[in-house]
């Protein structure tokens, strides 16, 4: 069953038909997230996107949630970089009852006062308890080191003194000023057909002003030579959170899948190199593993293993030797034979049903990926042999560039640290720092 995208009323739809699902999945996308937050409002578009289900001009927050859970259905709001978007699932004989709940949600947004001081004291409150865990910080300070004075360094979810200055006012300017119709795409999946899918999206958008503002662009950053480590300083701990990288590849880029498979050899499957070396052979590290996050513009690898403190700077140390001797030497064939079979043989189960298909299919809308991504994906990796993957790696795995953090206590690490061959700086945090200086 074919993925079909078309303009409906002048919003994106993406469309795909199963009559045996039984229900229907839709997400309402607009292309406005954290990117678009303004300079010391971090966190607007995630305050904006989760306040949208506490009331409109014609329902209160428990009027939205009746009126939803009286259908059986599913209703929910995500925030992301690029996005925020509205969530939900439905039976087909209630999707036009269900439709005219989120039609409302999208157009007549009220914005309380008094229910935005409500859910912002709940992010507050969720950012206090990041401080409890230590890998959540290290993904947080991760970000926000490598990125420091870059669009992506900003957290979605802002910080306790950028959501503190959170208004109502601010959410309404937000909506304002990006959910319009050409900002929209709807996914529409399972249990509908083509006309019915149309007519959804004719209602959901039947308020909702056209014209569209012009999406987040990022400059890639420039290269930077020397090793920079940030360390969370949090005492008493015994075991370290560790996450370290560097800026990375985009999604059209022709080395994506050489590196992809490159990656998934070195450090993206349990018997990597990586995990084989720090968990196997050293016991450092019960989990270890490396990522690599395309982007629209630009992406980010990134590599994380726990090690006990005394562990720790070894860990470190071996993981930038093992990236070094992977761009200069390579992989063996057999390395990428595994991964090429690994990566080839898990994607399909990535695109088993008509709803992930439909996902995948709004992904390359939202990020401007390759629309034969999908299509191409298991021939792409299957062609590709071990010079084409290694000379990705030559060029994309740039140890002497790694941004390094370590939530661990400062006290235990910081000499070695600082010794490690090419740092070029070592920064401490307490770890209930809120911002880090520009």
């Amino acid at each position: 069953m074919a993925v079909a995208v078309r303009q409906v009323d002048g919003v994106r739809l993406v469309h795909a038909e199963d009559p045996d699902l039984g229900y229907v999945i839709v997400e309402v996308v607009v292309e406005a997230g954290a990117l678009l937050d303004p300079p010391g409002r971090e966190g607007l578009a995630s305050l904006a996107a989760s306040t949208l289900l506490r009331g409109t001009r014609n329902r209160t927050h428990q009027q939205i949630m009746d009126d939803v859970n009286d259908l059986g259905a599913g209703l929910d709001t995500t925030a992301q970089k690029e996005t925020i978007a509205i969530v939900g699932d439905v039976m087909p004989r209630y999707l036009a009852d269900w439709g005219a709940v989120v039609a409302d949600l999208l157009a007549h947004p009220a914005f309380p006062a008094d229910e935005v001081e409500r859910e912002r004291a709940l992010v507050l409150e969720d950012l206090r308890n990041l401080r409890d865990d230590d890998g959540e910080l290290a993904g947080h300070f991760f970000n926000r080191f490598l990125y420091r004075g870059h669009p992506l360094g900003r957290p979605t979810d802002g910080s306790l003194a950028s959501v503190a200055r959170l208004k109502a006012a601010d959410c309404r300017a937000f909506h304002r000023a990006h959910v319009r119709r050409g900002n929209l795409i709807v996914l529409a999946a399972g249990a509908i057909d083509a006309a019915g899918a149309d007519a959804l999206v004719r209602r959901l958008v039947a308020d909702v002003p056209e014209g569209r503002t012009e999406r987040a662009r990022m400059t890639v950053p420039p290269r930077v030579e020397g090793r920079r480590v940030l360390i969370v300083d949090k005492p008493g701990r015994t075991q370290c959170q560790v996450a370290l990288g560097h800026p990375s590849i985009s999604w059209r880029d022709p080395d994506l899948f050489p590196l992809l498979v490159g990656n998934t050899a070195f450090g993206g499957s349990f018997t990597s190199r990586l995990v084989r070396e720090i968990r196997e052979e050293r016991g450092w590290s019960y989990g270890a593993g490396t990522a690599i996050t395309a982007g629209r513009e630009m992406g980010t690898f990134s590599a994380r293993f726990f090690p006990a403190t005394r562990d720790t700077v070894p860990a470190i140390s071996l993981t930038l030797d093992l990236m070094a001797r992977a761009a200069t030497d390579g992989l063996d064939d057999e390395e990428v034979a595994f991964a090429k079979d690994a990566l080839a043989n898990q994607f399909p189960f990535a695109i088993e049903t008509v709803a992930k298909r439909a996902f995948e299919r709004l992904v390359d809308e939202v990020y401007d990926r390759p629309p034969e991504f999908t299509e191409a994906y298991v021939e792409r990796v299957r062609a590709l042999d071990a010079q084409a993957v290694n000379a990705a790696l030559s060029r994309w795995y740039r140890p002497r560039e790694a941004a390094i953090v370590v939530v661990g206590t400062a006290r235990d690490l910081r000499d070695d640290l600082a010794a490690l061959p090419g740092v070029s700086s070592v920064d401490v945090v307490p770890y209930t720092t809120d911002e880090l200086a520009p």
